[in-house]
């Protein structure tokens, strides 16, 4: 495999490989180009949200998401909530996932973050915690349907 490049998503990168990874999430490479670009200038402009990708030869093969949250508790201090971790199915169990996690743990940590957090399903409680994540609370999630 050649060399994986960790870096923030640019705009060019949403029809080079960015949406098709998101659909091993839930799909997203369907959305409309101009809703794709009016969707990625609210995330760009936004210094709290950001999208780390891994890149391999040119194209996007995985990504996560960054948001930072601004407390009134700490002091003022900052929290960093980690979202949508993953990396295209043709990609997986090749470290990408761990990689962009950890690019963005640092990120974190840099802009001052007390802590990090993230909710995921039982089956990938392993991958987290081999990066230093300990069990710490319940999650519940509300949908409006």
């Amino acid at each position: 495999m050649s060399d994986i490049l960790i870096r923030e998503l640019k705009k060019e990168d949403l029809w080079n490989g960015f949406l098709t990874s998101l659909d091993s999430l839930r799909e997203a490479s369907n959305i409309t180009k101009d809703k794709a670009e009016r969707i990625f200038e609210k995330i760009d402009s936004n210094q709290d949200h950001v999208i780390a990708v891994a890149e391999i030869d040119g194209r996007i093969v995985g990504a996560t998401t960054l948001l930072i949250e601004s407390k009134f508790i700490h002091n003022g201090g900052m929290v960093g909530h980690i979202e949508d971790v993953v990396v295209d199915k043709n990609f997986q169990g090749s470290g990408i996932g761990e990689k962009i996690v950890k690019y963005l743990l640092e990120y974190a940590k840099n802009r001052g973050c007390y802590k990090t957090i993230l909710d995921c399903t039982d089956d990938v409680i392993p991958f987290y915690e081999k990066m230093g994540f300990k069990h710490n609370a319940n999650a519940l999630r509300f949908d409006y349907d």
